[in-house]
């Protein structure tokens, strides 16, 4: 058991004011993704970490746009806890009624791109590492701190870290209501181009029109979407899939040659892309075998987080959570499902249990005047220090 005193000297060092000026700080980056500019919060994390006594590798995935990666080593280096979360965020799009990037607060609120969609991970992250540093408690393993690049687009940042980090535990930072997320659904954007035959417009009898094509395409994924309800995952419920981008035809007098259109497929955990892939090709192959002028295909892929993981209840880092979760908020925290991707697939795949925890509700994420709750960062904050503790200081006390 970790002594009352340690705790203590841990949680004393985590306080809602210095969540709101941490969180803030990391905002006012617009590190919107495309086109990343990680860069200038990847110099600011390794100042700040380097002076709470951190060795620091900034690792440059692509120009400017680099891996943070700081460890706080311990008494005899094992085990390894990670807290992993991403540096960029989506763009501000329409409809905000305040500067995206000012990092204001209101009601206990901090409002701003990135606040929730996960500078709030990052940020109770940091008041974790510093608190746990600046108590001078002794650990027995050590805290790695990653802050990664790109996971809004492709994950080029955990894709390329997860294989070169050694670690025995992982905490994914994303919003998650401060409960343990244990599973997540994956993402696979495959791009269909459907093939015509062009022609006047005044004459579409001596054209094949792909637009046209695409719409019944388009109906028969639709149609094909409706048998995956009889598949459910216990945590992140049953595959999806939706058309999310059409693109038809060059000019309003011509008969369009070609149309595209983008398929968002989500996969529960024991699916795989390349299961996903054939039951799109057998969708295709059925409007081939019904009209012969049919012509589509797979053209390409859209770079996507990864796909679907998922971690065994009963692995120790999901325990760890559970109880400093309990014990920071006075109830049990649910082991739950993640609806979208993240950064988890890579860690597992690496072979690191990993569990997903955050400040924030997922449905504000993306949304105009984003936020995300002090408290809860700092409550976040809390939760990964006594995980932390939990695994890195057993005998602490």
């Amino acid at each position: 058991m970790i002594a009352q005193e340690t705790v203590n000297a841990v949680l004393a060092g985590i306080q809602e004011g210095a969540a709101a000026r941490c969180l803030a700080d990391l905002v006012r980056f617009p590190t919107v993704n495309p086109p990343g500019d990680e860069g200038r919060l990847a110099a600011h994390l390794t100042e700040g970490l380097e002076a709470l006594g951190f060795s620091v590798h900034v690792d440059e995935v692509l120009p400017g746009r680099p891996n943070v990666v700081a460890r706080l080593p311990g008494r005899t280096g094992s085990p390894v806890l990670l807290f992993n979360t991403h540096m960029d965020v989506v763009p501000p799009g329409a409809g905000w009624t305040r500067d995206p990037f000012a990092a204001e607060v209101e009601g206990g609120r901090l409002y701003g791109r990135g606040a929730l969609d996960a500078k709030g991970s990052l940020a109770g992250f940091l008041l974790a590492a510093a608190a746990l540093a600046q108590s001078r408690i002794p650990l027995d393993g050590d805290l790695v701190v990653t802050a990664v690049m790109d996971e809004e687009v492709g994950s080029l940042g955990a894709r390329r870290l997860a294989p070169a980090v050694a670690a025995d535990h992982a905490i994914v930072g994303e919003p998650t209501g401060l409960n343990v997320v244990i599973a997540h659904r994956g993402s696979f954007r495959p791009v269909i181009a459907v093939e015509g035959r062009a022609a006047h417009a005044s004459q579409p009898h001596r054209g094949v029109n792909a637009v046209y094509g695409a719409a019944r395409a388009i109906a028969a994924f639709e149609a094909y979407a409706g048998g995956f309800g009889g598949r459910a995952h216990s945590l992140v419920g049953s595959p999806t899939l939706a058309v999310t981008i059409v693109h038809g035809g060059h000019k309003e007098n011509v008969i369009p040659d070609r149309c595209e259109f983008t398929i968002d497929r989500r996969l529960i955990p024991g699916e795989t892309e390349a299961e996903a892939l054939a039951g799109i090709q057998q969708v295709l192959d059925g409007l081939r075998a019904a009209d012969p002028e049919f012509r589509a295909a797979v053209a390409r892929f859209v770079p996507t987080t990864g796909g679907p993981a998922e971690t065994p209840a009963d692995a120790p880092i999901v325990g760890a959570l559970a109880r400093a979760g309990r014990a920071v908020l006075g109830r049990e925290p649910a082991l739950a499902g993640f609806p979208a991707a993240c950064d988890m697939v890579h860690f597992r795949a690496a072979g690191i249990p990993t569990a997903v925890l955050g400040p924030g509700d997922l449905a504000r994420a993306h949304t105009a005047d984003e936020w995300v709750e002090v408290r809860e960062v700092a409550d976040a904050a809390r939760i990964y220090a006594l995980a932390a503790l939990s695994l890195l200081a057993p005998a602490a006390g």
